[in-house]
Parts: C-alpha cells; sequence; structure tokens
C-alpha cells in the first residue's frame, strides 16, 4: 500500500508538472508569434503544447486511479482498526465527555471518514506542492540573473501559505469552541425542563438561551471575518511574491541576461506554480481535522467498558424480535417478518398506523399469544424474567388506590408508591382528594378522568419496576388523554427514573418518539 501511495503521489506532481509545461509552452509560442517567424519554427512547440496536454489527462487520470485505490485500501485498514477498537470497548457504560454509546460510535465513524480524506486531501497536495516550489526554485537558479534568495522564494512562499492557512484554521476552530456553548445550555435546560417548570425559572431560561443565541451568531460572525481574512492574506503572499520574481524578471530582461520570449515563458510558469499553491488552505484544514482524532490511539483512556467486550453477545440483547409473522384468523397477516434489536437499557418508540399491530407485538411479547412464524430471543425474553407493563383496555377493578398498588405491587413501600405517582404527575391528584389513599375508585376507575385513568397505570407500572426490579418495561399509548405539558413531563420522569432499564412504549404522538434513542415502525 506504501508503493502505491509513493505511485499515486509521483503522478500527482508529474500532473502539476505538465499542467505548468503546458502553460510555459503556450507562452512560448504567443511570444514568439508576436516576432512573426516562419510557420514551420511553431511546429514544434505546437506538437508539444497538444503532447503536454495529453500527458496532463492521462497523468490525472492515473493520479486519481492510484490515488483512489491507495484511499480505499487505506480506509479499509481504518475500518478494520475501528471495528477492532469497538469490538474491545462495547458496550459502554459511558463514554467520554458524557455521550451516550450512539454518539460514541457515530464520532468513530465521522473521525474514521476524516482518516480517509486525510491521504487525499491533506498529505498527498502538501507533497506534492512542496516539491513543486522546489522543482521551481531549482529551475530559477541554474538561470541566469536568479540565484541566491531569489531562487528560494517559491519555497519561501509555499511555508508562508502554508503557516497563515494554520493559523487562520486554528483561530476558527478556536471560535468554533465557543459555539458550542448555545448547544449545550439547550441541552442542558431541555433535559431539566419539568424543574424549570415548576419552580417557574422558564423564562429565566429563555432569557440564558437568548444571551447564549446572540453569542453564537457573534461568533458565526467572527469566524467568517477569520476566514476571509485568511484567503486575503494567502492571496497577498502569493500575489507579492509573483510581482517580485516578475519585477526580477524585467531587471533580467533589462540587461539581456534573458530574452523576451524566456521573460514570457517563466512569468506564466510562475504564475501557474504559484497558482497551485491555493490548494494548501484544504490541505491544512485536513491535516488539522486528522490531528484531533485521537479516539483510536487513545480511546482505552476515554470511555469506560462493560464487563463484556462485544455489543452482540446474547447476554447484552435485552430483546430481539426474529422474522415475526402472527395473524388472528391464519389469513391475515397482521405482524410479517417482523425483525428488530432492542439492547439491554435502551429505550424504543414503537410506532405505526392503527390496526398495524403495535398492541399485538406487545402482547406477544408478554407471552399472552405466541406468534405463528419466528421467535423472540435475548435475556429479557426468557421465561421467569419479571415484566411491568400497561397495555390497552385493562380493566381497573373496584378499589381503593392504595388496594391496588397493594395489590399488584405488593413489594412496594410507601416511598417508592408516592414516588411512582410523582413520575406519573398524579401525586397532587391524590393529594387532593380528601381520602387520600384511600379514594375508592369505582367500576373501572369511573371516578377518574380518561387522562387520570392512563396516569394511574402508569404509576401502577412504574411502582412494579421499581419494588420488583424488573428489567423491562412496556408502555401502551401512557400519554393517551393527556396534554402535551403533562405527557412530555411525564416521559421525561420516566426516562430518567428508569435509565437503566429497558423500555418499549406504543405512542401516535411525534414529540413523545423523539425522546427516544431508537424507533419500531411498523
Amino acid at each position: 500500500m506504501i508503493l502505491m501511495q509513493l505511485s499515486a503521489m509521483g503522478l500527482s506532481f508529474l500532473s502539476a508538472v505538465s499542467s505548468v509545461a503546458l502553460l510555459g509552452v503556450s507562452a512560448y509560442i504567443i511570444a514568439a508569434a508576436s516576432l512573426q517567424p516562419e510557420l514551420y519554427t511553431l511546429a514544434l512547440p505546437i506538437t508539444v503544447v497538444r503532447a503536454c496536454g495529453i500527458l496532463r489527462a492521462v497523468l490525472r487520470y492515473g493520479e486519481r486511479y492510484v490515488g483512489h485505490n491507495a484511499a480505499f485500501a487505506f480506509a479499509g485498514r481504518v475500518n478494520q482498526a475501528l471495528f477492532g477498537y469497538l469490538a474491545r470497548v462495547l458496550p459502554l457504560r459511558l463514554a467520554s465527555a458524557g455521550e451516550n454509546q450512539g454518539m460514541f460510535v457515530e464520532r468513530l465513524n465521522n473521525e474514521a471518514g476524516e482518516r480517509r480524506n486525510l491521504y487525499l486531501r491533506g498529505i498527498t497536495p502538501l507533497v506534492v506542492n512542496f516539491l513543486l516550489s522546489l522543482t521551481a526554485g531549482g529551475a530559477l537558479y541554474l538561470s541566469d540573473g536568479f540565484g541566491g534568495w531569489w531562487a528560494a522564494l517559491p519555497t519561501a512562499c509555499c511555508i508562508l501559505v502554508v503557516l497563515i492557512s494554520y493559523a487562520g484554521e486554528k483561530r476558527q476552530a478556536d471560535i468554533m469552541l465557543q459555539r458550542g456553548g448555545y448547544r449545550r445550555q439547550l441541552l442542558d435546560m431541555q433535559a431539566g425542563m419539568p424543574e424549570l417548570l415548576v419552580t417557574g425559572a422558564a423564562d429565566w431560561a429563555a432569557g440564558r438561551l437568548d444571551m447564549a443565541a446572540a453569542q453564537l451568531m457573534e461568533a458565526d460572525r467572527r469566524r467568517g471575518r477569520c476566514r476571509t481574512l485568511t484567503e486575503l492574506a494567502v492571496r497577498l503572499c502569493l500575489v507579492v511574491t509573483f510581482c517580485a520574481l516578475f519585477v526580477r524578471l524585467l531587471q533580467a530582461g533589462s540587461a539581456g541576461a534573458i530574452c523576451f520570449i524566456e521573460t514570457a515563458v517563466m512569468a506564466v510558469s510562475l504564475q501557474a506554480v504559484l497558482a497551485e499553491f491555493a490548494t494548501l488552505e484544504e490541505a491544512v484544514k485536513a491535516l488539522l481535522s486528522a490531528g484531533k482524532i485521537k479516539s483510536l490511539e487513545k480511546g482505552e483512556n476515554s470511555v469506560q467498558r462493560g464487563e463484556k467486550s462485544s455489543i452482540m453477545e446474547d447476554n447484552k440483547v435485552g430483546l430481539e424480535a426474529e422474522h415475526i409473522v402472527f395473524s388472528y384468523d391464519r389469513k391475515n397477516l397482521v405482524l410479517d417478518n417482523l425483525s428488530f434489536v432492542v439492547y439491554k437499557g435502551e429505550k424504543a418508540a414503537v410506532l405505526g398506523d392503527s390496526g398495524s399491530g403495535k398492541t399485538t407485538l406487545f402482547n406477544l411479547v408478554l407471552g399472552m399469544w405466541q406468534p405463528d412464524g419466528g421467535c423472540f430471543r435475548g435475556e429479557l425474553s426468557q421465561n421467569g424474567v419479571a415484566v411491568s407493563a400497561v397495555t390497552q383496555a385493562v380493566y381497573i377493578f373496584d378499589a381503593t388506590i392504595g388496594e391496588l398498588f397493594q395489590r399488584l405491587c405488593p413489594c412496594a413501600t410507601q416511598a417508592q408508591l408516592w414516588h411512582a405517582l410523582e413520575l406519573a404527575r398524579l401525586d397532587e391528584v391524590v393529594r387532593s382528594k380528601p381520602e387520600g389513599l384511600s379514594c375508592r375508585l369505582g367500576k373501572n376507575a369511573c371516578r377518574l378522568s380518561g387522562g387520570e385513568r392512563q396516569r394511574l397505570l402508569t404509576a401502577l407500572a412504574a411502582a412494579r419496576a421499581m419494588s420488583e426490579d424488573t428489567p423491562l418495561l412496556l408502555l401502551d399509548e401512557p400519554t393517551c388523554g393527556l396534554d402535551r405539558q403533562t405527557a412530555s413531563c411525564m416521559m421525561a420522569s420516566l426516562l430518567a427514573a428508569f435509565a437503566d432499564r429497558t423500555m418499549l412504549v406504543i405512542t401516535h404522538d411525534e414529540y413523545v418518539a423523539e425522546m427516544f434513542e431508537k424507533r419500531i415502525l411498523l
């Protein structure tokens, strides 16, 4: 692979030289034609121009062919290293900077992409332009009238462009760090929105976000100014270098050291060489992006690993549906070849139109029915695993609230009972009733509204999950009959309280589904 990379660099260098030669010979033809020579004297230069054009096309094709093969080979090694690293560190309990497992894997994929681009956009342009500057300097040194520091000017210009681009990109990177403040504040306040609403601090939070938004826009403006100044400084460096060399060419021509045609050829060739240096900005940017990547080398210190080493181990798969098929009448399929995987601790929202089989799926998971085809696998699908579930069409006995909790959650303490009511946003309703927990609900909880009835079922499931330490929660439309604010607060509380449990929730509300890290579409 190293030989392939060196070959691609060599072809890229020869392609750049052929481009400069093409323009130089074209300048020779134009300058020579202005002196009105015999036409046969221009036959050879015209042939050379054609040959240079064909050679440049062939070299560019070869450069892209060999270069992309080398890049893909390099990408294969990067992906192999990435997957090997993931096999060592996944599943995670916590990744660096508070990111979850999905964010961690996404970041590593992005970093792998940066490494794939490093060769084509970073290393190759830098090497080729540096070699081109040395070649131009050598040609100047061998010419009459140029020597000493004049011959070193193209190389000095190349190095100066790299330094200017580096300084500009570093400054832009520092400004970009400030932009992250608004996003972090937004996420923090979104996570704490229930507390902000309860404490009446929503206006204060809005003021903080407005201030952060103003800082974000100012950072964008400063970044734009920095980028413009960097580009201007690079262009100015190239223009000053060309003007200095052009003045020297005129002086050498006036002194008779070089002729008119040589002056024109050298001027156009130098301009073509300096134009190649404009690609150095993107090369420096690619190098800096790759320089930030440390996860593959130092990832052992950036994560906390689970006890096992692979995310594909069966004991880490919470629930896996494998080609599930089910129908009520053996004719009309409700579920047809349904497959999904939910890992332990994951939160998944089950979405679909009415009649798509969402509640049927829950009944199959609970073992109330058996699928016609396929099976459920995973630790949470084994017999004897306790499950907390809220399904539709549940009948509530005519009993008191306390008796319901005692019957369904006999191991629940008073603290767990009230905590479950708080999670379901029902504690204030219960406290407002004169009888409190001794309030009798009536037949099928007829004394509760639809939303209160649904929240009571959710509270019962939460209490059972806390008292029995059940690893799996199944909630069928827990926000049905609730306003958006109450539903959002309740779901945020449940997700936070059972962060280490696996949860499947059927919902029709898009804003509720957005709170989950995985979606299962039926």
